[in-house]
């Protein structure tokens, strides 16, 4: 493993450990995998790939609405929330309880997105 990549899943790990994400992810604009401390049993190439859709498809609806590109697309499930933060040409994923505070969280991540910044 790579320096790079190991600052990377640290990072990822921090952001766990410092808020209620129990799973998180960063992945490219292309769909590819750059780092995961995600559940057992997930498929991170699926969830890769749909999160970069889901990004684009966002950044389509904001250009439509006059919005611009998201900073953050919140998925409010039955069961958890799902946050997918855009970082240019990559996108962190974070996963939390249902009710969870989503305010604890995005400051959390924006921590994590300067770490992952630096890095990258």
């Amino acid at each position: 493993m790579s320096a790079k990549m190991k600052k990377l899943e640290d990072t990822l790990r921090k952001l766990e450990a410092d808020s209620e994400v129990d799973g998180c992810a960063l992945v490219s604009d292309r769909g590819q995998l750059m780092a995961a401390a995600l559940h057992k049993g997930v498929d991170e190439k699926a969830v890769s790939a749909m999160a970069a859709a889901l990004v684009s498809i966002g950044g389509r609806v904001g250009a439509a609405l006059g919005s611009g590109n998201p900073k953050n697309i919140v998925l409010e499930g039955e069961k958890k929330t799902v946050i997918v933060r855009t970082l240019g040409k990559a996108a962190l994923i974070a996963t939390a309880p249902k009710e969870a505070k989503i305010g604890l969280i995005d400051f959390e991540m924006d921590n994590a997105t300067s770490e992952i910044m630096s890095i990258l």
